[in-house]
């Protein structure tokens, strides 16, 4: 019946006789159970004309909360960072926004350039030597390391994580892992929020280690140790990073990685309710031929203009399927093409000082609530952008439910990913928040930001 269209009655009726059914109900009560049909006639109200219609999309779009409406201090991968409008500019032109995958190269020469140079950006900013462009999102791009890492050596079918990974990411590897011959270790954190342990479960039939840094909780972790005893038994080091925190911190390339993955969300995208976003993948060059999606590569035509070409894509859409590397069949092309845009306009420069305003505002936001009476930080260490906060009441609910009614997206609660945590929530503090902006979330949450003054003066360095 694919494509089939009743023009008239009389169509829909010549269908069934030539299938032998008496009505369409006939056939879906073959195929639907009966205890999940829908047993009530439908409760629609009358139809809209378009004045009626467009009111009422205007209302219910009204009843949406988002960082655009609220004061917004969630994170845990997805966080609220300044997009110059240039970034909406260039990206909106009709020539990107309408474009999809290029499938003939000499056709598609500006898709192709926007590939080189975020390629290009995304190898300088993680100090490794090829990229692809680019995958779903950063949950997928781990998944696709992984994958990487199982197929380069396959005696080795041990895949050690830690629970200081982002969950969504483990939960989607364990989506993956559960019909392949290989199984994840995931190891419980330090008492300080770390992925300390981790080392202890590296052996030889390691295949690959997973790290995150800054962690899920926004500490910082010890990634060289970690890379070193991965290198020691001849497995691979992925890890995942936040690509804003690499103003200021060692660039993946640089602590030992193999394989450095990421969500590009932060980099010139809003949050879009969730998506779509943008996995980044970069590795060392000796695994080019493993690497999932596409490769775009510079060159000279004929003529001797300078021209690009797709140089490696391992696709099954491009090569045969026994041979493709990964099943991922589109391209975040406009993501990457808003990360690019971001990144040129930003510079080395521009992203150190959006770090230090992340790290310089969490410190001030810290410092705040280790003078307050009810909520306190639950690891000392160094953190980036992002922390954990615990409620002495153990209302966490209630708390950012209440800081909901005063306009302000006050964090993130931990316990459905770490019961254990249930008195807990995750806080993210972007270069976005203004000192006004932390002395409402307080408020917010019960505390006053008249209370003692916080240090002044605090360094990054101190951090």
């Amino acid at each position: 019946m694919t494509g089939y269209l009743f023009h008239t009655p009389e169509d829909r009726r010549e269908m069934l006789a030539a299938i032998g059914a008496a009505s369409i109900g006939e056939i879906l009560d073959a195929q639907i159970p009966a205890d999940v049909r829908f047993q009530r006639q439908l409760d629609l109200p009358k139809g809209l004309d378009e004045i009626g219609l467009e009111r009422l999309m205007r209302d219910l779009a009204a009843e949406n909360v988002s960082a655009a409406s609220h004061l917004c201090f969630l994170g845990g991968g997805a966080y609220d960072h300044f997009i110059p409008a240039v970034v909406d500019e260039i990206a909106s032109r009709g020539e990107y926004y309408t474009s999809y995958t290029p499938y003939q190269a000499e056709a598609s020469q500006g898709n192709l350039q926007v590939m080189f140079e975020y390629e290009t950006l995304i190898t300088q900013l993680t100090g490794l030597g090829v990229s692809n462009a680019s995958l779903y999102d950063g949950g997928s791009a781990m998944v696709e390391a992984v994958l990487m890492a199982l197929a380069a050596d396959s005696s080795r079918r041990r895949v050690v994580t830690t629970r200081t990974v982002h969950p969504h990411y483990r939960q989607t590897l364990d989506t993956y892992l559960c019909n392949l011959d290989a199984e994840a270790i995931v190891v419980e954190p330090a008492a300080d929020g770390s992925a300390g342990p981790i080392i202890d479960q590296i052996d030889s039939q390691t295949a690959c280690v997973v790290i995150q840094h800054p962690n899920f909780f926004g500490r910082l972790e010890d990634v060289r140790a970690i890379c070193d005893a991965a290198h020691r038994v001849g497995a691979l080091a992925i890890q995942v990073f936040d690509p804003i925190s690499l103003g200021l911190l060692k660039r993946p390339g640089d602590l030992g990685a193999d394989i450095a993955i990421a969500e590009g969300q932060c980099l010139g995208s809003p949050l879009q309710m969730g998506g779509p976003y943008l996995g980044i993948l970069a590795c060392r060059e000796e695994l080019v031929r493993r690497l999932p999606g596409r490769l775009a590569g510079q060159t000279t035509d004929r003529r001797g203009n300078r021209c690009w070409v797709l140089t490696l894509q391992t696709r099954e859409q491009h090569i045969r399927r026994a041979k493709a590397t990964s099943n991922i069949c589109s391209n975040q092309s406009l993501l990457a093409l808003r990360a690019t845009i971001y990144l040129s306009l930003l510079g080395p420069q521009g992203l150190r000082e959006t770090a230090e305003h992340c790290v310089r505002k969490t410190r001030y936001l810290r410092d705040r609530i280790d003078q307050h009476d009810r909520l306190s930080c639950v690891h000392a260490g160094p953190v980036f952008k992002e922390f954990v906060v615990r409620d002495s009441r153990g209302d966490v609910e209630g708390l950012l439910g209440q800081a909901l009614g005063q306009g302000v997206l006050a964090g993130v609660p931990l316990a459905p990913w770490y019961p254990e945590m249930e008195d807990c929530f995750l806080v993210a503090v972007t270069e976005k928040r203004s000192r006004e902006d932390i002395d409402r979330w307080l408020e917010s949450v019960g505390g006053d930001a008249a209370d003692a003054a916080p240090t002044q003066g605090r360094s990054v360095a101190a951090v």
